[in-house]
């Protein structure tokens, strides 16, 4: 796949309407395109794109009639547009068809956690962006032995589930509250917030916390991104200059999301 731009440990900001106005060295902006993506308060047409080495992000996974609309979409592609991050491997098909010269991203949070199934959607892509759901041993490992430069998830929110469900209009009826696109809501049993998002194509959950990569440097880094959810100029500027931010933390950078069951006999003591 061609590309037109080399990454080159720049930023990469999915960007809202509060930061379209952002002139900062090495920012690339990823706009949430609208009818295809969900999570985001702000979404974006084709059209509306200005923006010079512009990136669109497609992140719902997309049906037979979604497919076909963005390809249409796609051959009215202006030159600012130089790349597509997405979810959904039918937009690889789609890019091939019509051998357009983008540069293609994959950012399937949770389904890129270890170096052999990355290094397999390399075959495919550009670059893949590397899962929050790792620690910060095995991004390194991974970060070594990937055979194109990666993405890295360096600061925001991280979304932790997605339902195409309408979840949020469902409880803000069934509990008589004033109908909302986001609200915070906190989980009963631990108490933990989470920040819930709706769209016409469902509902986006993200933990009410940033978590912040910024200590992760290596070479093979193509893009840091930031998700610019709920973000101000002001922070993503202190992002970018290494400044301390409220209300973050590393994830699971220092903690495994896996364990070693016991084993019977020791259970049965």
């Amino acid at each position: 796949m061609l590309a037109k731009e080399k990454m080159t440990n720049k930023y990469l900001l999915a960007v809202t309407n509060d930061l379209l106005n952002l002139k900062v060295k090495n920012l690339n902006f990823l706009f949430p395109i609208e009818g295809l993506s969900i999570g985001f308060k702000d979404v974006f047409k084709l059209s509306e794109i200005k923006k010079e080495n512009a990136y669109i992000y497609i992140n719902r996974i997309l049906d037979k009639e979604s497919i076909l609309s963005l390809k249409e979409e796609l051959k009215q592609l202006n030159e600012n547009i130089i790349g597509i991050c997405f979810n959904d491997l039918g937009v690889i098909t789609v890019v091939k068809e019509l051998n357009l010269p983008l540069q293609l991203i994959y950012m399937n949070n949770h389904n890129t956690t270890n170096k052999a199934s990355i290094n397999d959607y390399l075959e495919y892509v550009d670059s893949v962006l590397i899962s929050t759901d790792l620690t910060e041993e095995e991004i390194r490992i991974i970060l070594e032995e990937a055979e194109k430069p990666l993405v890295l998830p360096c600061f925001g929110l991280v979304e932790v589930m997605c339902s195409r469900r309408p979840l949020l209009t469902n409880f803000q009826t069934e509990f008589d509250l004033e109908l909302k696109k986001e609200q915070v809501l906190y989980e009963g049993i631990s108490n933990t917030a989470f920040r819930v998002v709706e769209n016409e194509y469902g509902t986006a959950f993200y933990k009410d916390q940033y978590i912040d990569y910024r200590q992760i440097k290596h070479e093979k880094i193509g893009f840091y991104y930031i998700n610019g959810l709920n973000l101000t100029q002001e922070d993503i500027e202190k992002i970018i200059n290494n400044e301390k931010m409220e209300k973050t933390e590393s994830g699971f950078l220092n903690k495994k999301t896996y364990y070693r069951l016991k084993e019977m006999n020791e259970c049965q003591k």
